[in-house]
């Protein structure tokens, strides 16, 4: 009879006791290298990028050009958060359906020649388009094969950065025998 793999079995704390997780079902072995699909949220959270799965050499020399080495630098990327914002505000336009005398736009955060055009035409444009981007940047993400302000917003690594980044801010990480040696204190005080 063999033994299932070590990310299966229960999670055991340091003091050989039961973490309190042990029938939780959540993962995201997808995204996660599988040395470290065990971990906290809030430790992965700090990691360097390459502990997110398909982050290869060529990914790796890519982001670390631009300058994000590790996931809350990614999940922080400037101009994902700016082409997902322009992606999520873009599913809500009506189409020729801007009011007369409407002052919106998003001109500081593309180029000139972009100012004017609706958001589903902006996020359908190059990355280019995006107002401080440089053209050794978009060259990069192309490697990635972000062609368009919309690849960019629905770009899979920095989409799972920002998730465990916001995740772990909601992740329990103390076991019950910590979590009830607290409460008991607390009764205590």
């Amino acid at each position: 009879m063999s033994e299932e793999p070590a990310t299966k079995k229960a999670k055991i704390d340091e003091s050989g006791n039961e973490s309190g997780w042990e029938s939780h079902k959540l993962n995201i072995s997808e995204a996660l290298m599988k040395k470290d699909e065990g971990r906290h949220l809030s430790d992965v959270m700090n990691d360097e990028i390459s502990t997110l799965q398909g982050i290869g050499p060529m990914s790796l020399e890519v982001f670390d050009t631009l300058g994000l080495k590790t996931i809350p630098q990614l999940a922080t990327y400037k101009y994902f958060l700016l082409a997902r914002a322009l992606k999520a505000l873009s599913e809500t336009e009506t189409e020729d359906g801007r009011l007369e005398g409407s002052v919106m736009n998003v001109d500081k955060a593309v180029d000139k020649e972009w100012e004017q055009k609706s958001l589903k035409e902006i996020c359908e444009a190059p990355t280019e388009a995006l107002e401080g981007i440089t053209k050794d940047a978009c060259d990069l993400l192309e490697k990635l094969g972000v062609h368009s302000i919309s690849n960019l917003a629905e770009l899979k690594y920095c989409r799972w950065a920002e998730a465990i980044v916001h995740a772990a801010k909601f992740e329990q990480t103390k076991t019950v025998k910590e979590r009830k040696l607290e409460a008991q204190l607390k009764k205590l005080s």
